[in-house]
């Protein structure tokens, strides 16, 4: 069952019985036109359930953290896909909050071997410095797994730009999350995400206005009637939703699948537990609503 209510961008209590995990997306644009231009916002999503972690914080990152009410520094882990800018560029400041300000050796990171070491042309996207600041380190690629504080995090195959690109497949205490992200369809892409309960999806472009290297709405279709997943979360949307809006494409993917399918704006959260709830903003929060530091956070010299 799916409950969708319109709420103000700061967390309520939901009355859901244990286990329970937090999705929240900070934003939904994707490509480098969008990046640019910031009419969707970049910051990847974060996952809160017995760790919190943080995947392809994109521009803009931090600083919709803190618009929407989330705390930087509780971050446990850190996942960086590949190396394009729109899911690698708020990583490393991302990981100075993560070690408490680089003060701590602490929290891990994943990332593919072009974030980590460089690819062909690309990368490395995380220096030095900031790798040698975590207490993990660890390289994914499809197939690869590891576990953190009873959760299982899955590298799933993908066909991108960056051939070490990987998708995602959370194994949580109230179910699996799939993540696609960056690729284009391919047979056996839907079998990486089976028994999925929500799945995040990277859908670059609408109807069927394929291009090379990502999915279009149609192929997100294909997918949801194969995985039937409860929800289905769209991101990583360019510049072409600006005339196929993303909720009049949402609702035609839901009208072909039966499935709820909902854009993954700044500021929208899902909490899993027994039910799917899914929770929408209304409006951005300015940024006065957080630029003023209380004294009790304030941690910098006197």
């Amino acid at each position: 069952m799916i409950w969708i209510g319109w709420v103000y961008v700061f967390r309520e209590i939901c009355e859901f019985g244990d286990p329970m995990v937090e999705l929240v997306f900070l934003g939904c644009g994707g490509g480098r036109y969008q990046t640019i231009d910031q009419h969707f916002k970049t910051g990847g999503f974060r996952f809160h359930g017995q760790a919190k972690l943080h995947v392809d914080p994109g521009p803009g990152a931090l600083l919709l953290t803190h618009q929407h009410g989330l705390n930087p520094l509780d971050l446990d882990c850190v996942v960086v896909s590949h190396c394009h800018p729109d899911h690698y560029t708020d990583s490393e400041v991302l990981i100075e909050a993560m070690t408490q300000h680089m003060t701590k050796k602490r929290g891990v990171l994943i990332g593919s071997s072009s974030v980590l070491h460089g690819a062909a042309k690309s990368g490395p996207a995380i220096s030095r410095y900031h790798q040698g600041r975590v207490a993990e380190i660890v390289a994914f690629k499809p197939g690869a797994t590891y576990e953190l504080d009873g959760i299982k995090l899955e590298a799933t195959p993908t066909q991108h730009s960056d051939p070490t690109n990987f998708g995602l497949k959370i194994h949580s205490q109230a179910g699996i999350i799939g993540y696609t992200n960056d690729t284009q369809y391919f047979d056996g892409l839907a079998e990486s995400f089976s028994g999925s309960r929500v799945l995040i999806a990277n859908v670059t472009r609408p109807l069927g206005m394929r291009i090379r290297w990502h999915l279009c709405s149609d192929d997100l279709i294909s997918l949801i009637k194969q995985v039937k997943p409860e929800l289905a979360v769209m991101v990583h949307m360019g510049m072409l939703f600006l005339r196929h809006g993303p909720e009049k494409e949402a609702a035609r993917i839901r009208a072909e699948t039966g499935v709820e399918t909902v854009p993954g704006y700044a500021g929208l959260r899902v909490d899993i537990g027994e039910e799917i709830k899914v929770k929408r903003p209304v409006r951005e929060p300015s940024l006065e609503a957080f630029a003023k530091l209380p004294p009790e956070r304030f941690v910098g010299a006197k």
